[in-house]
Parts: C-alpha cells; sequence; structure tokens
C-alpha cells in the first residue's frame, strides 16, 4: 500500500458493509463473510495503489463524473465505488449490481 494515501470510508459505505456481512453470516457461511471483508480490504488496499484501475461511471453529470467503479474478488455482484481524494481515495458505496445504482450514488454524492 502507498504508505501516505488512506481509503477514506463514507458511513454509508461502512454501512453497506455490515449489512453485506450481516446477510452473508445469515444467508450463507461465516467463512463467506470473513471471506467478503478480507477481499474488500484487499481491493481497497489496491486502489489505493492504483486509483485509477477501476472504470469510470460514465456519468457526465456533476457530481459524478469521477466516480469509479471496481470489484471485490470472489463476488462477482459486488461493486465498490470510490474517486481519487487528497490523500487517498473515498470509497463511496459497496453495492450489489442488481441495487438502484444511479439513485443510490445520487442520494449518496453531493
Amino acid at each position: 500500500m502507498a504508505p501516505d494515501r488512506i481509503a477514506h470510508r463514507s458511513q454509508l459505505a461502512v454501512d453497506d458493509l455490515e449489512e453485506l456481512v450481516s446477510y452473508y453470516l445469515k444467508e450463507a457461511q461465516p467463512t463467506d463473510a470473513l471471506r467478503l471483508m478480507d477481499n474488500a480490504e484487499r481491493a481497497f488496499d489496491q486502489i489505493i495503489v492504483l486509483p485509477k484501475i477501476g472504470a469510470l461511471l460514465d456519468l457526465d453529470e456533476l457530481p459524478y463524473e469521477d466516480i469509479r467503479r471496481w470489484h471485490i474478488q470472489g463476488f462477482k455482484h459486488l461493486i465498490i465505488f470510490y474517486r481519487e481524494v487528497a490523500g487517498g481515495i473515498e470509497i463511496i458505496r459497496v453495492l450489489h449490481s442488481a441495487r438502484d445504482i444511479p439513485a443510490l450514488l445520487k442520494a449518496s454524492v453531493s
């Protein structure tokens, strides 16, 4: 990880991860929930080192034009939405691809 860069997690992103972990604890195995957390942290580390690794959302309207998306390995339907900020990255949301992403991002980003 880049030593002077950090991943700032929005409260919504923290809530998203807690909700996803709770879901995996109830509907799958505890090992799946632990794997989700480990793989999410690895993905955050990847993004910190290579902030342009994720594809832009292709939303030209403000304030979305700089938001990127990246995956969590082993969880193909979970998407990390983030952007570069001074000193690192901001994790905006962690969402399942079946959710209404434009509406959730609109409510998340100011």
